[in-house]
């Protein structure tokens, strides 16, 4: 068996997954069609979540006003979105439909890129961003903290 020629025995072993990731091609995008399905699925979930939080908050302390209604449904899609993603690059959309979140050169996206990408769903129609994009749509969201949506199975 021979080396290369600059191999050192001494050299820890090397593994593929050292090696700098490729931002994902085109085919690895997540379709239209399941950005469509994340993102209702997600609007279902944030709905019950919602539900479940604004019983207890109206047992405990009584009918919010509607500032603190929607103040309370802001903050918990930031909780919703930030936490699932960061910790597994998947909300219950994503799980559902095979897809998770990546920075745009393919590596684990950092806390700092979740975080802005939760805060761009707050920009007034940005739901629809993503529908243009041939098929492969990368929405404001996706664009603005520099993340991509891709299949993973």
């Amino acid at each position: 068996m021979s080396l290369p020629p600059n191999h050192s025995p001494y050299a820890p072993p090397a593994s593929g997954l050292d090696a700098p990731r490729a931002a994902p091609a085109t085919e690895q995008l997540a379709t239209t069609g399941q950005r469509l399905a994340n993102y209702l699925l997600d609007q279902v979930a944030a709905t019950v979540l919602g539900s479940v939080v604004g019983f207890a908050f109206g047992a405990l302390v009584g009918d919010p006003g509607t500032a603190q209604s929607i103040g309370i449904g802001i903050l918990l899609d930031l909780v919703y979105f930030t936490s699932l993603e960061f910790t597994s690059g998947r909300t219950f959309g994503k799980l559902v439909t095979g897809t998770r979140v990546v920075s745009e050169d393919g590596t684990e996206p950092s806390f700092a890129q979740i975080l802005g990408r939760t805060f761009a769903r707050l920009i007034p129609f940005e739901m629809f961003s993503f529908l243009v994009g041939a098929g492969h749509p990368v929405g404001w969201h996706d664009s603005l903290s520099r993340t991509r949506v891709i299949r993973i199975r």
